[in-house]
């Protein structure tokens, strides 16, 4: 720096070969500017995603016109109806039957079975509940409350066909119970 330049304040010209560009302060603030539109990029591609599963439907909510006119949320799936859970047999639980050792609980509760306890064995899978507990649960979910299996319920019987009449009548009530109500 010589001493003209000192005493005018002018900065001292750049080397030859480099440029203004390529300082330091000027590289930050291309790789700020850079960032910046990169996030930005992201949030309309975050966006798009969003509206784009949203309006195909593969979100799992059910929508349809109201009377007001704003989407109706799909109702949570409903468990077994009154019918199916009759269905399924209510044993009294006896502890000198399942070996002694360790306690059986209840899954639902968490509680010991005790001996006399009205319990619940899940046609399918054979999972054993107090029949309080997993009725409850049935009632909510259409599934075992341990493995998630759907339980496999028995045919519903048939009544003895008298004639023709008795033959359409059990046609159109002889249906197989629905597991879960349909939306």
């Amino acid at each position: 720096m010589s001493t003209a330049d000192a005493t005018t304040g002018t900065p001292p010209a750049p080397a030859a070969g480099r440029s203004r560009c390529c300082t330091s302060g000027a590289t930050l603030e291309l790789v700020g500017a850079f960032t910046a539109v990169c996030l930005v990029l992201y949030g309309v591609i975050l966006y798009m995603n969003y509206l784009y599963v949203r309006w195909s439907g593969r979100d799992g909510v059910h929508r349809t016109a109201s009377a007001a006119g704003l989407p109706a949320r799909k109702r949570p799936a409903a468990g077994l109806d009154k019918a199916a859970l009759a269905a399924m047999p209510v044993l009294t639980f006896r502890a000198d039957k399942h070996g002694g050792g360790e306690p059986v609980e209840c899954a639902v509760c968490l509680s010991a079975m005790q001996d006399g306890d009205a319990v619940r064995t899940l046609p399918g899978c054979r999972h054993a509940f107090h029949a309080a507990c997993v009725d409850a649960w049935l009632c909510a979910r259409a599934t075992c409350p341990v493995c998630r299996a759907r339980p496999a319920l028995p045919p519903p019987q048939q009544a003895p066909k008298a004639g023709p009449k008795a033959a359409a009548a059990a046609g159109s009530s002889g249906r197989q119970p629905d597991l879960e109500s349909q939306v």
